[in-house]
């Protein structure tokens, strides 16, 4: 039972660090400026130290809490690509 107990938290938290891992690198990808302005060194830092990376970056990378390229939030204008018919 103990052994089943230790591999089950094993394979939460390689989930949960990965998950988190995928979370910041997709917003680092998203986000059109960084602090320091060098993704390519935060995507290492992320990468190479995951867990204490992608919370360094989730505290200290992004240079504001607005919101990312795209859309911005309660905009009415339908998605790309999905424009309406003309009336």
């Amino acid at each position: 039972m103990q052994t089943w107990l230790l591999a089950l938290g094993i394979v939460v938290w390689g989930a949960v660090q990965y998950g988190l891992v995928y979370w910041t690198l997709r917003d680092l990808n998203r986000r059109p400026r960084v602090r320091g302005d060098n993704k390519v060194v935060w995507a290492l830092v992320i990468l190479t130290l995951p867990l204490v990376g992608a919370l360094l970056y989730a505290t200290m990378g992004p240079t504001s809490f607005l919101p990312r390229r795209g859309r911005p939030p309660g905009s009415s204008h339908p998605p790309a690509g999905r424009e309406r018919p003309p009336a």
